[in-house]
């Protein structure tokens, strides 16, 4: 007998960045989905209101017995986050756990998205780590999704967006994964829709649109704009610098790759697209297209 797919989605933090699009996705392909909003937000203006798929209701992200009433109410199997780490969204994701085991939510997907946080305190994202360690201490399943840099973060890591030229920390010539935003949000509402609880539960997936350097990704915007090697970002007109440049040395040491194993610390080429198989027939955008290069 073959097992019973995941019929039930919301989504919490769903932003700019990558919310609306995992949201506009699940739409694309006529599958309902949840809309968990904060009560002042107002990304929530984006979303085709129109689509008899889409539900918006608002919560308290810091109550959990606000959002695990809303969850009951819609019967919700999967519950994805999209918080931010920035303004500290990863950090209440606590009470997003909480609330979820507490209204018998099926699999939780944490807000990753990128490439795999560190294991120490103070290490990159390692508040992600963290949350990972603590949805297992209570019993809930988790999804985490690593996808490497997003294409459309590039022009920000590299401070084209802020001075006009793209910036390489050192060398810039160790690979990693880079995808684009609207297959990491498509990928995610097919392998929801589409495969068995047995393959998502409690499991890391990995997927890579392409495989580049820095520095290959530099080539591409030749004659559009000056490549710069440096030891750090420029610091004037460039907002958290200190941390792009933190960000660019550790994908210089292997971690911006999708296959990074934080305790070995060494990359396997090969798990970096382990997962991709699972969009079957699906062509992944390249950093050219994404970019307009």
């Amino acid at each position: 007998m073959s097992e019973q797919l995941f019929k039930s989605f919301a989504i919490i933090g769903a932003g700019p960045n990558t919310g609306i699009h995992i949201v506009k996705a699940f739409l694309a392909i006529s599958t309902p989905i949840l809309v968990i909003a904060r009560p002042a937000s107002t990304n929530v203006a984006a979303l085709p209101v129109d689509d008899p798929n889409l539900k918006v209701v608002r919560a308290d992200y810091t109550s959990v017995s606000e959002i695990s009433a809303i969850l009951r109410e819609y019967k919700v199997d999967v519950l994805i986050s999209t918080v931010t780490l920035v303004f500290g969204g990863v950090v209440g994701q606590n009470v997003l756990a909480d609330a979820a085991k507490e209204a018998g939510v099926k699999l939780f997907v944490p807000s990753e998205f990128g490439i795999k946080p560190q294991l120490a305190k103070g290490g990159l994202a390692f508040q992600k780590t963290d949350f990972a360690v603590y949805a297992k201490s209570i019993g809930l399943p988790t999804l985490r999704v690593f996808n490497g840099l997003f294409y459309e973060f590039v022009p920000w890591l590299t401070a084209l967006a802020d001075t006009g030229k793209f910036h390489i920390v050192n060398k810039g010539e160790t690979p990693g994964s880079f995808t684009a935003v609207s297959d990491v949000a498509g990928y995610v509402a097919h392998i929801l829709t589409t495969q068995p609880p047995s393959r998502l539960l409690d499991v890391e997936i990995h997927i890579e649109g392409q495989r580049a350097t820095l520095s290959e990704i530099g080539v591409l915007y030749k004659g559009r704009a000056p490549v710069v090697h440096c030891d750090a970002l420029p610091t004037e007109g460039v907002v958290n610098a200190h941390f792009r440049t933190f960000i660019q040395k550790h994908i210089e040491a292997g971690g911006g790759s999708c296959g990074w194993n934080p305790v070995t610390e060494s990359d396997d080429a090969d798990s970096a697209s382990r997962d991709n198989s699972l969009w079957e027939g699906h062509r992944w955008l390249t950093v050219s297209e994404a970019l307009g290069l």
